[in-house]
């Protein structure tokens, strides 16, 4: 079954239920499609410095976590990475670089959304910040409308792959950890979901998160 706009899901098994009951989703690059050599290609046009140099010297370090967990403030941040990279940016041109990254939708996951919502529990679970959240929340309302509840790292405080996020999710889903599946594009996110209980799969394509869940019975072939 391709993965399409103009898809509809058949979900599997539909008199007997399912021995999963909640459904977690990372957000970049499962439900959303992010580049961040967007990023990059933005600043470097506004400040008429090399994409390649911008790339080299940009890092996703401790400050850069400390950013996800909310524990630095926007400005602090703006600051550390303009001097980084070396680049004078007004906080204009620091924010619209940073949110180029957003994309369109990943193919059919509207649909998708909408076809496993009557059966599972929903909610999100990503690691962002205080800049982007600003962003995807206006840009993919519609398609995070689907979702019961989106977990920011920049709000719990905790980010993937800390165990911490895992069970902020779980106490709210109030759900054991074997009935709930995780889908995210990062091998070691999925791994301390796995640790935990969780039914940890990874996923790097629209047609991949179809495959995986036809697998488990839930999508019929």
């Amino acid at each position: 079954m391709k993965c399409k706009d103009t898809t509809t899901f058949i979900l599997g098994e539909p008199n007997r239920k399912s021995r999963y009951q909640a459904i977690i989703f990372d957000l970049g690059n499962v439900i959303i499609n992010i580049s961040f050599d967007k990023i990059f290609e933005y600043w470097a046009q506004v400040s008429d410095c090399e994409v390649k140099k911008i790339k080299q010297r940009f890092e996703f370090d401790d400050v850069y976590a400390q950013f996800e967990r909310g524990t630095i403030t926007p400005d602090t941040y703006r600051k550390y990475i303009s001097q980084k990279l070396e680049l004078q940016l007004s906080d204009d041109e620091f924010d619209n670089g940073w949110n180029n990254l957003y994309l369109d939708a990943a193919p059919g996951i509207a649909q998708l959304l909408k076809d496993l919502k009557p059966r599972f529990r929903l909610v999100a679970l990503t690691n962002t910040n205080a800049i982007h959240v600003q962003r995807w929340k206006k840009k993919y309302a519609a398609l995070l409308s689907h979702f019961e509840k989106v977990f920011c790292s920049s709000e719990t405080g905790a980010r993937k792959p800390e165990k911490k996020v895992y069970e902020i999710v779980l106490q709210y889903l109030e759900v054991d950890p074997p009935r709930v599946i995780f889908f995210d594009d990062s091998p070691k996110n999925v791994e301390v979901a796995s640790a935990i209980g969780i039914k940890g799969i990874v996923v790097k394509s629209p047609q991949e998160l179809v495959d995986e869940l036809t697998k488990l019975g839930i999508l019929k072939s």
